[in-house]
């Protein structure tokens, strides 16, 4: 089996998720015979032929995740969507409107869903309840456990003959959208000051990503009563800091999009040797009887030489780590459900429509390119504001009036019937149009929005959207009979919502 992993980017790779996720698997992977490749999204938009028997996409929040999937399914090939990070079930919050459209939209030409933890397939199953799923829990890094046992031995030692406590705060420190990493370190860092005045001085070491290191951060780390050093983190530090310290301070906050997290962070800590610290939301629970809750209690422990994580009791995480992640069982449980997949049947011609591509407000480039090599249209809404080669350009004039342009070269899309009516011609960055004017070629035909346009307010703006992108979506059904539509909008600034036709995809 071949298992293509469709990134966003070459630089994704380098990112956490697809190191702990997909880089530990692929030893494995291959010993039982299987490949794994990592594939830029834009990649794909060349492709004729499948080169993998199984696409898995992830982290590709914009529109040509849903081209590249509906190519893909035509191709016969199996495409699934890997969701690690809950950003679906806010229903109320305007902010993710669009990615609930993204998922909604993309989720017809998938063959499966695979997730973290069970708290996220919770979510997927909210939105494609017959979808086959599966739980891979992210795999650890494999450990002695002898030399395991040595380590947690010598850090007690030096803790009792120096007197002095080290702590550990590692990872990710912010997120655009959520109060995460070090928002819940000043939240629930009195627990870390609680360790202090019972005969050990504390030291607390952070590393973070250097975006979490905003003034804002740093200034709500000032609440700490504990001294604390704050790095860059790298791999090599990250390593270091866990490899010296006693204990990691693990918070976690009740928000949804915390508490499908997974165990990942808690079996890095302990397997590194170091007591784990949880505080606030119970997220690390399958693992409590290494999982302190209590500063006190963890004092009490040190004081005692009998903590938690000893080892007396390294066998008993040995065991639970090949039940929560274990390398190898992770791999042939995902093998053998990928293997029992359907494969999807090619769709006849009729049922393989064109498509086409609208650029809303904010949209992408290599959208544009991806849709082009696609061979489907690339439109520009009245909304957009790149100026490309547009196989389509729909503007207003005046009056709420709406002229299309449509390339020469892509004419023989145009309904036969229509085709005598673009009488006008123009070019544009070395494009030849066709032209009509809307009002005249369909005289039944209302354009709105315009007037709300020229208000520049954000809830004018909200308003027209629908309106504006609706009346794109008519008009190219008129214009080339039986197309689908995709939206390509990057916008996060707009509560933007879309009442266009059922068979509408919405993307970002």
């Amino acid at each position: 089996m071949r298992l293509g992993i469709i990134l966003l980017s070459e630089e994704q790779k380098v990112q956490a998720g697809v190191r702990i996720r997909y880089e530990r698997i692929k030893p494995a992977l291959q010993v039982q015979g299987h490949e794994l490749d990592f594939i830029p999204i834009q990649d794909l938009a060349s492709l004729s032929t499948p080169k993998h028997d199984v696409y898995l996409i992830s982290k590709c929040y914009d529109a040509r995740a849903i081209l590249a999937a509906q190519q893909l399914q035509s191709l016969g090939a199996n495409v699934g969507v890997d969701l690690f990070d809950d950003n679906f079930s806010q229903l109320t919050d305007s902010r993710f409107v669009r990615l609930r459209y993204w998922l909604r939209t993309l989720l017809p030409y998938c063959s499966f869903v695979l997730c973290s933890t069970h708290g996220m397939q919770s979510v997927a199953k909210a939105y494609a309840p017959h979808l086959p799923s599966h739980v891979m829990n992210d795999p650890a890094e494999p450990f002695d456990a002898e030399k395991l046992a040595q380590k947690l031995a010598i850090k007690l030692d030096i803790a009792h003959r120096g007197r002095r406590i080290d702590i550990a705060w590692f990872g990710m420190g912010d997120n655009p959208n959520f109060p995460v990493g070090l928002a819940d370190l000043a939240a629930y860092g009195s627990d870390v000051d609680r360790l202090r005045g019972h005969g050990f001085d504390i030291h607390l070491s952070i590393v973070t990503n250097q975006r979490a290191m905003s003034a804002d951060n740093l200034a709500s780390l000032r609440k700490l009563a504990t001294p604390y050093t704050i790095e860059e983190w790298t791999v090599e530090r990250e390593q270091a800091l866990l490899a010296r310290s006693l204990i990691s301070f693990l918070p976690v906050n009740a928000q949804s999009f915390s508490r499908v997290k997974s165990l990942n962070r808690a079996i890095t800590a302990l397997t590194s040797g170091t007591q784990v610290l949880s505080s606030g939301y119970d997220l690390y629970q399958p693992l409590e009887k290494f999982i302190y809750r209590c500063p006190r209690q963890l004092i009490s422990d040190i004081n005692r030489g009998e903590l938690l994580l000893r080892g007396q009791s390294v066998p008993s995480l040995c065991e639970q780590t090949r039940h929560f992640a274990d390398v190898d069982t992770e791999v042939m449980k995902l093998t053998e459900f990928l293997a029992g997949l359907q494969r999807p049947q090619r769709p006849t011609a009729q049922i393989n429509k064109s498509f086409a591509v609208i650029h809303g407000n904010e949209t992408l480039g290599d959208t544009h390119k991806f849709a082009q090599k696609q061979n489907m249209l690339s439109v520009a809404s009245p909304l957009c504001k790149l100026d490309l080669n547009f196989d389509v350009r729909i503007q207003y004039i005046e009056n709420d009036e709406l002229s299309v342009l449509v390339s020469k070269k892509k004419r023989n899309l145009i309904d036969p019937g229509l085709l005598p009516m673009f009488v006008l011609s123009t070019r544009i960055l070395k494009t030849d149009y066709l032209v009509i004017d809307v009002s005249k070629v369909f005289p039944d035909f209302k354009a709105l929005g315009l007037s709300l346009i020229k208000l520049k307010t954000p809830a004018a703006q909200a308003a027209a959207y629908p309106v504006i992108m609706g009346n794109v979506s008519e008009i190219l059904h008129r214009i080339f009979p039986g197309i689908g539509v995709v939206v390509s909008e990057q916008s996060k600034r707009i509560p933007w919502a879309l009442s266009l036709k059922q068979d509408v995809e919405v993307v970002q």
